[in-house]
């Protein structure tokens, strides 16, 4: 057991201050390391979020070009669209001109053969 007067009292432990040494020199040391440690960790994150906005920067000049692109392409498409619409429409009044005249042409064929005696029969 040891003697009353080198042992410490609780209550001093805990409310003593928390120190590495009490060496001057090594809190100097341990300061400046800490503070170059934080220096070094502030360089790290800006030099990132730096190379982050660079690619980003890259990325959306990407996108900008295919937007672009993409633009070109619809319009193309567009024009293409509307002179399909108007090809077709041009073909249904066409279809239906030729019907007409199918049927004018049918009527003038039964008209002929309900003339000359030959009902149900062409030539």
């Amino acid at each position: 057991m040891k003697p009353a007067a080198i042992r410490t009292p609780t209550l001093k432990l805990a409310a003593a201050r928390l120190e590495f040494s009490r060496d001057r020199r090594f809190k100097n040391v341990l300061h400046v390391a800490v503070v170059a440690a934080l220096v070094f960790l502030l360089v790290m994150v800006g030099w990132r979020l730096h190379a982050d906005s660079r690619s980003s920067a890259t990325v959306l000049a990407g996108l900008r070009q295919q937007n672009s692109a993409l633009r070109t392409d619809l319009s193309r498409a567009l024009v293409e669209l509307e002179l399909e619409r108007s090809t077709r429409a041009a073909l249904a009044r066409q279809v239906a001109e030729l019907n007409d005249e199918s049927r004018e042409l049918k009527s003038r064929l039964d008209f002929f053969n309900a003339q000359s005696g030959r009902a149900g029969k062409t030539r």
